[in-house]
């Protein structure tokens, strides 16, 4: 698994999001477009910082049978 760089997410999420010419309509759409630029990188940081998520979500990690003795 390779690291990506936090900063570079950032960067690719605002570059898309200074080229877009929805930005530029109104001060609503600059504020709204500028918060879902950045839920996508707190996501996608979020999403780096833990991990990847395992294939079985209700299977435990180091489960052992019990024995009655």
């Amino acid at each position: 698994m390779t690291q990506k760089d936090p900063t570079k997410i950032f960067e690719k999420y605002y570059n898309e999001w200074v080229a877009s010419p929805e930005r530029d309509k109104s001060g609503y759409d600059y504020e709204r477009s500028y918060a879902e630029m950045m839920q996508k990188v707190e996501k996608e940081v979020f999403q780096l910082s833990i991990g990847e998520a395992p294939n079985n979500k209700n299977r435990k990690k180091n489960s052992k049978p019990v024995t009655g003795k």
